[in-house]
């Protein structure tokens, strides 16, 4: 699956949020991890959400023991462990996802949040998932052990998240 639709039209899939974080960061000389990537997806995701734009991809979230994972993400650099990323995530077909067809305003969203978070490491953005309130800590609460990897829902993270614009306006 290349694209999915959400309120403003055509967006791209969970692996192509990840090439373009991943080529920003080269293009900035920054470091990126396979946790920090899993974050700036997540609050990418997030902020969408929050900003009436629907989901940014089909994918699920879900609750890992460091916060919240894309399943198809990890799987696809699993092999890095925790070594920096280098190369982009591939389709199926070996093509690499972009999200160049993506909307003016989640293009617009993707820099604000890789301008907002890319200063972070994986692990204080993984620390700031983890906070009180967080939609990660509270499926955690809910369901004690992350063992079987529950999903967030979307609308925890989109309620979660307008709480934040409405509380920072």
């Amino acid at each position: 699956m290349t694209n999915v639709s959400s309120r403003e039209g055509v967006v791209p899939t969970a692996k192509a949020i990840a090439n373009f974080f991943i080529e920003k960061a080269r293009d900035d000389g920054i470091v990126v991890d396979q946790l920090k990537l899993q974050k700036l997806i997540f609050y990418a995701h997030a902020w969408h959400l929050a900003y009436e734009l629907g989901p940014l991809f089909p994918d699920d979230i879900e609750a890992w023991p460091h916060g919240p994972v894309i399943r198809d993400v990890y799987v696809e650099f699993a092999d890095n462990g925790r070594l920096p990323i280098s190369r982009l995530a591939s389709d199926f077909d070996g093509t690499k996802p972009s999200t160049g067809n993506a909307p003016g305003r989640t293009q617009q969203l993707l820099n604000a949040v890789w301008s907002r978070y890319k200063g972070y490491t994986g692990i204080q953005l993984s620390n700031a998932t983890h906070g009180e309130g967080e939609p990660w800590s509270q499926i955690q609460r809910a369901y004690g052990s992350l063992e079987r990897k529950p999903r967030i829902p979307n609308e925890l993270i989109e309620r979660t998240f307008r709480r934040k614009l409405e509380s920072a306006s």
